[in-house]
């Protein structure tokens, strides 16, 4: 955590800075002669916008040289991404192939254009994509249309005119112009709708032959409609990106949320990398989730954190450092890069008062860079986001919230709260390396295509070990459960036993009889007492060389919204008999989450502190959190080990090898240490 003094001291440093740079009118030359880092080799980065509308007219006012010099001085960011045209439509700069805005004093861009060569430092624009008023407003024709036949305010459909009126010819402009290194295409994946303009029924039609397009979600073919939608959203994303590339073979390129959680499919566009801004205001869990749906999508990526809370009516109230901290550890402990959001100005200029922040959670993500970047997940244990059942269920063409994502975040957060090392994969991620992790979960789906069903039977009569919660999921898997379904699953109220203690919980539910060998795991009665009718929860059953084990109903989403030990010890219980002897296990800390991770040949084990109300959306700030530990730590390794230490800070930990496991002890961890083991 930042010190008190530290932070004021950078403060005034930033505005003495940002005086001097003006006073002297520094050189815009490029400092070194350098380049600025692509993004793949970045680990650090700033991303400001404001969303200009049709009433800012003093753009450029306030903004100065000097003031983005010393912001570059002070934090020290490998890249930055500026507004350059947000979901009004109204370019911030004055543009000439789109619609600017009514006044500008200064051209932001040209400055920012200059001062980032100067300091070797990326410059990306924040562009909206699919989400553009002013481009709808002039030209009704392009936009989405509902199936009632209303236009969808302010979007644009990908099938229409947009992509190769406005946004190519204006990215290309930005390019040619400010010599830009790369866009975030935002207003993208999670703004779309099923659209029923005549661009998308036309080209369904000519692609199906299908001419009454299905309406709603009764209508027969409506699942194939929105997949239609989807793959012209992907291939929207394809074109732009092939273009800007023929363009500047150099220009790096991305859509905002493609190919995360959002949309959980294989990458099948020409992005640079992958990135998204997760939820402000609860930003440790979302970045837990979202940097796990992400990770092994192959491809470098980031996620952008808010610099600040905000609620309804607009009041934002700006993160302490700890809190930033926090949110950087759960993104860089799964080697992803991380980012900070500030907002500009009306007159597009910054605030000085926020570089200390920005430079101490820069500071933060650099002193832990060369354990972080470029890590890879060691496998353990792997929780299923089955893309098969996203696209036949989910409502939303692109989403990650509600029925499909809930039950994932829920048995995510599960696991991660008893210190389990997880990742969440997809069918394709699957596909070649599903017999690398020792244990797959499944929460609560409703659908599994039958070739993923046999690779899962192969995988666990091969030795593998496969958890599975919620009836309808169970039911995929009912020959192989020895368990007898008594009659069809009914919503209710179960309450669950798991060592002395009860909770109740709302769901599907089957009740299902034990044949003989398949093991009780914990009971649910009718009522919160004891006396009462009961049923088996879960049970386990060997299949070849490996286990199943199967929850009768569903409790994952319900974590989500309502934490409760019961639900995660009776979860983390099975998962104990069926995966015995994980490559990491640490106690002392129910606040200590663990990533485990390969970096060089050496075996990186996170340990980050999510004390603090972080989850508590009442709470806007909290300035310090608990240290955590003493925290014992068994590591299972192949060999001794030549050192431990404890990074950042190079400390060495004693520890005691014997029969392949290290024993050793972290004192605490303040909000993110790093175990090596070499």
């Amino acid at each position: 955590m930042m010190n008190k003094k530290i932070f004021i001291a950078a403060l005034i440093m930033s505005v003495s800075l940002t005086a001097l740079a003006q006073d002297k009118n520094v050189s815009a030359e490029n400092a070194d002669g350098g380049k600025a880092l692509r993004r793949e080799n970045c680990f650090f980065g700033l991303h400001f916008d404001f969303h200009a509308t049709n009433n800012d007219n003093k753009i450029g006012e306030t903004f100065t040289y000097g003031m983005a010099d010393s912001m570059l001085s002070i934090v020290k960011p490998d890249y930055i991404q500026v507004d350059c045209k947000g979901h009004p439509g109204i370019s911030s700069y004055p543009t000439k192939v789109g619609n600017a805005a009514p006044g500008f004093i200064k051209d932001p861009y040209k400055i920012w254009s200059e001062v980032t060569k100067r300091h070797n430092v990326g410059l990306f624009v924040h562009y909206s994509g699919v989400i553009d008023a002013e481009a709808v407003k002039k030209h009704p024709d392009w936009g989405m249309i509902d199936e009632e036949g209303k236009p969808i305010p302010g979007k644009n459909s990908v099938k229409g005119p947009y992509v190769d009126k406005l946004l190519i010819p204006q990215l290309k402009e930005l390019i040619s112009t400010y010599h830009i290194n790369g866009a975030w295409i935002d207003g993208e994946s999670w703004a779309l709708e099923p659209d029923f303009s005549k661009y998308m029924t036309d080209a369904y039609t000519k692609e199906t032959g299908i001419k009454d397009t299905p309406h709603s979600d009764t209508a027969a073919g409506y699942v194939d409609y929105k997949n239609f939608n989807r793959d012209a959203f992907r291939k929207y994303i394809r074109h732009y990106v092939d273009e800007l590339h023929k363009y500047d073979p150099q220009f790096q390129v991305t859509s905002n949320w493609a190919f995360t959680s959002f949309m959980p499919q294989p990458v099948d566009a020409g992005i640079d990398f992958i990135s998204g801004d997760f939820d402000p205001n609860n930003s440790l869990y979302s970045g837990l989730y979202e940097s796990r749906c992400i990770a092994s999508q192959d491809k470098p990526w980031d996620l952008m954190v808010w610099s600040f809370t905000h609620d309804n009516e607009g009041t934002f109230v700006t993160k302490s450092p700890v809190q930033l901290q926090q949110a950087a550890a759960v993104v860089i402990s799964m080697g992803g890069g991380f980012e900070v959001y500030s907002t500009q100005n009306r007159d597009a200029s910054i605030k000085p008062w926020l570089y200390g922040l920005l430079k101490s959670t820069g500071d933060f993500c650099r002193e832990r860079q060369p354990y972080c970047q470029y890590a890879k997940p060691v496998p353990q244990i792997a929780v299923l986001y089955s893309t098969a059942n996203f696209l036949k269920n989910s409502r939303p063409l692109y989403n990650n919230s509600g029925r499909i994502n809930d039950p994932i975040k829920g048995m995510l957060n599960m696991l991660l709260d008893h210190q389990n090392a997880v990742e969440i994969l997809m069918e394709h991620h699957f596909e070649k390396r599903i017999d690398e992790y020792p244990l797959v979960v499944i929460p609560e789906i409703k659908y599994l295509t039958d070739e993923f069903k046999k690779r899962l039977l192969e995988y666990v009569n091969n030795g593998g070990s496969l958890l599975i919660t919620g009836a309808e999921a169970a039911a995929i898997f009912k020959e192989q459960l020895n368990v007898e379904f008594i009659g069809s699953p009914i919503e209710q109220i179960r309450n669950i036993e798991w060592n002395g203690g009860i909770a109740g919980v709302k769901s599907l539910f089957q009740p299902v009889k034990l044949k003989a060998g398949a093991e009780l795991c914990g009971i649910t009665y009718d009522q919160p007492d004891f006396r009462f009718p009961s049923y088996p929860a879960a049970s386990i059953t060997s299949y070849g060389k490996g286990k199943i084990a199967a929850v009768y109903f569903g409790l994952s989403g319900e974590y989500l919204y309502m934490k409760n030990p019961v639900y995660s010890n009776f979860i983390n219980g099975i998962v104990k008999k069926i995966f015995p002897n994980p490559k990491v296990e640490v106690t002392g800390s129910e606040n200590a989450v663990v990533t485990i991770n390969k970096l060089n040949d050496r075996l990186m084990v996170n340990l980050i502190n999510l004390s603090g109300p972080h989850n508590n959306l009442r709470v806007a700030r909290y300035d310090s959190i608990p240290s955590i530990g003493p925290l014992n730590v068994k590591i299972r390794v192949d060999k001794e080990p030549s050192k431990v230490t404890l990074q950042p800070g190079n400390v060495s930990l004693k520890y005691e090898y014997k029969d392949g496991e290290i024993i050793t002890t972290v004192e605490h961890v303040d909000v993110h240490s790093i175990i090596v083991v070499e």
